[in-house]
């Protein structure tokens, strides 16, 4: 069964992704913005790769860009002065 993961979902999951690709021979796409970026596959089916997945380039800097759109957000509602928050 091949199935489609954002990469927020692939990352909070990666344990069970990887021992479903392990253990059932099951394949994944890895989404960023709804495209796809890369595939999870088993070793064997992919000759010559040496790791356990091929999307190591898009998870990279997740950790980072996260922090970023977050710190931008903050900075956003800090400079925004008409905005009327009822509470």
């Amino acid at each position: 069964m091949h199935q489609r993961y954002s990469l927020t979902e692939a990352k909070s999951k990666f344990s069970e992704i990887i021992n479903r690709v392990h253990f059932r021979k099951e394949k994944f796409t890895i989404t960023k913005k709804g495209r796809a970026v890369a595939v999870v596959v088993p070793l064997e089916e992919e000759p010559g790769s040496e790791g356990l997945i091929l999307a190591k380039g898009a998870l990279d800097q997740t950790d980072r860009v996260i922090e970023e759109m977050v710190e931008d957000i903050y900075r956003a509602r800090k400079e925004e002065t008409d905005r009327k928050v009822n509470l």
